[in-house]
């Protein structure tokens, strides 16, 4: 075990219970052991990596493979994957682009009717105040005639009141 006998293994457990303790130790001893089992763990997983397909092949003349080229193998794949996956998101994108370009088509529409809308109404409630403002005129001008003449009345009755210049010329001549 890594070239040290027991004597040595003895003497390194020695120091190691003078400096540390009994307390300590054997958390020590169950750390280190937990530390090599990790060891063994990762060197198994390594030597298995290198016996799978990628660089051995046993049914070959030459069993170990060119790392370079499964390298570049194992890029030109990726390479692939990635040009699939980029067309994947380029048409996506162009569908996220063509519903939006309608939606916002749609939306325009939308409010434009809804705009119409709002003008019309806004111009049914004018003209209906506009006719309930006259209604209520006549009214009260039927209830009361003398104390509202409309403006255009009292000016085309001053008109009719005051003498014409054809009237005034007839005097003269007279």
């Amino acid at each position: 075990m890594f070239g040290i006998g027991g004597f040595e293994l003895f003497l390194i457990l020695l120091f190691g219970f003078l400096i540390f303790g009994p307390e300590k130790l054997p958390q020590i001893a169950n750390t280190i052991g937990k530390a090599i089992a990790r060891f063994r763990t990762a060197q198994e997983e390594m030597s298995g990596q290198l016996k799978m397909d990628d660089f051995m092949d046993k049914e070959s003349d030459q069993p170990f493979k060119n790392p370079l080229d499964v390298i570049e193998g194992a890029a030109s794949k990726a390479k692939e994957g990635a040009d699939a996956a980029r067309t994947k998101a380029d048409a996506a994108t162009d569908k996220v682009i063509e519903h939006t370009d309608s939606f916002a088509a749609r939306k325009a529409a939308y409010d434009a009717a809804r705009r119409e809308r709002k003008e019309a109404e806004a111009k049914a409630a004018k003209e209906a105040e506009e006719a309930r403002a006259k209604a209520e005129a006549k009214a009260k001008a039927k209830e009361d005639p003398k104390t509202e003449v409309a403006p255009k009345k009292a000016a085309s009755a001053a008109d009719d009141d005051a003498p014409t210049a054809s009237d005034a010329s007839a005097k003269e001549v007279s």
